[in-house]
């Protein structure tokens, strides 16, 4: 295709869509607003997943437990080893003075059993948090093999339980939002319609003087994109208005301490992605789908 036809293609699809102001405004508001409830789904997604992965990073540790013979040089040795596991983010010393503190902290009032008692018949230890919760079970495997570990602890209920809240929560969180994008799809299609319905005689006088289907659908498919980078803007600067809003309420413990968002800056990319990809796609196939029938004259 010559670089003056391209040219002439894109200027048509601004024009028109100029031209057009009402049904591309009716376009645009239904593309906007379809983008925003698949958007506000989307980040509702992301920030259950983030809670469940935070909270099992925060809650799910292994404690490798030391054999009591080791000396401190073999105690060091074992906790550069555990350091180099590629799962492990932190690693925690617990000496032996400290498991005897906590030994009577979960006795409470029956505490009083261990006076008499020092801390040279507890093992020292190490609380350490895993990267990915999912090579738990691998990482306690292979810590039981290490030389000098004399027993490896963990909540396996809670892993288990956890693991499976996560794998459904991704599941359904996918499907709904596969309904939602074929909703939208639906909806901003139909929609173009209505705007290729009221210029159908435009399309029948340039197919009768001889114009291509090709040369006569680009320019539409121009404009369809076109309403839908616009539609995505919209809806990306109002998401983004209103998520940091709600953020930042959040943030002031004005929910509650322990709720908290993901930062939207993090997501940011993710989320104008996936905003500008659906819009002008939708925008550029629905169009392109829309005129066929009037194509054939």
């Amino acid at each position: 295709m010559k670089i003056r036809t391209t040219k002439y293609i894109i200027k048509d699809g601004i024009i028109n869509a100029y031209r057009n102001k009402l049904m591309s405004l009716a376009s645009i508001i239904i593309v906007t607003a379809s983008l925003l409830v698949f958007g506000i789904f989307l980040l509702i997604s992301v920030n259950i997943k983030y809670k469940i992965d935070d909270v099992m990073q925060k809650q799910l540790q292994i404690e490798v437990y030391c054999d009591s013979k080791l000396d401190e040089t073999q105690v060091d040795s074992l906790e550069v080893q555990i350091q180099k596991n590629q799962y492990v983010s932190d690693v925690r010393k617990v000496t032996k003075e400290e498991a005897l503190e906590r030994c009577k902290k979960l006795l409470e009032e029956n505490g009083k059993i261990l006076e008499g008692y020092d801390q040279s018949f507890l093992p020292e230890s190490f609380i350490i948090k895993i990267k990915d919760p999912e090579h738990i079970k691998s990482v306690v495997e292979d810590f039981k093999k290490l030389q000098g570990v004399d027993d490896v602890g963990f909540l396996e209920d809670n892993v288990v339980e956890l693991s499976s809240i996560s794998y459904w929560t991704r599941i359904i969180s996918i499907l709904i939002l596969i309904i939602l994008l074929s909703v939208s799809i639906f909806i901003i299609s139909n929609t173009i319609k209505l705007t290729v319905f009221a210029r159908r005689r435009e399309i029948n006088i340039m197919k009768y003087i001889g114009a291509t289907d090709l040369f006569i659908r680009l320019p539409f498919i121009v404009e369809g994109i076109i309403i839908g980078f616009i539609g995505a803007v919209i809806s990306f600067v109002i998401t983004y208005y209103f998520y940091t809003t709600i953020e930042g309420q959040v943030s002031k413990g004005i929910v509650g301490e322990n709720f908290n968002f993901i930062d939207i800056n993090s997501i940011v990319l993710y989320v104008i992605g996936s905003y500008f990809i659906i819009g002008t796609m939708v925008g550029g196939i629905g169009s392109g789908i829309s005129i066929r029938k009037y194509l054939h004259v």
